[in-house]
């Protein structure tokens, strides 16, 4: 279960990354004004949901397991 959270966390923040240095590098060369930077913030945010929904798949997996097992 820690791996899907680790994976989920990594997913999400990377991808929240990535999306505002594109954003920045957009705005910066296209409309001419400045955005200060990425903040780590919304990435860290974005990393804990990535986080707490790896973590209720594989519980939700877990589960659907053991009714298989018991029907």
């Amino acid at each position: 279960m820690v791996f899907k959270m680790l994976v989920g966390f990594a997913k999400y923040f990377l991808v929240t990354y990535i999306i505002l240095i594109i954003i920045g590098y957009i705005s910066f060369n296209y409309f001419d004004t400045t955005i200060y930077g990425v903040g780590l913030k919304p990435c860290w945010f974005f990393g804990f949901i990535g986080a707490w929904r790896g973590r209720v798949k594989e519980l939700n997996k877990r589960e659907h397991l053991s009714m298989d097992q018991e029907g």
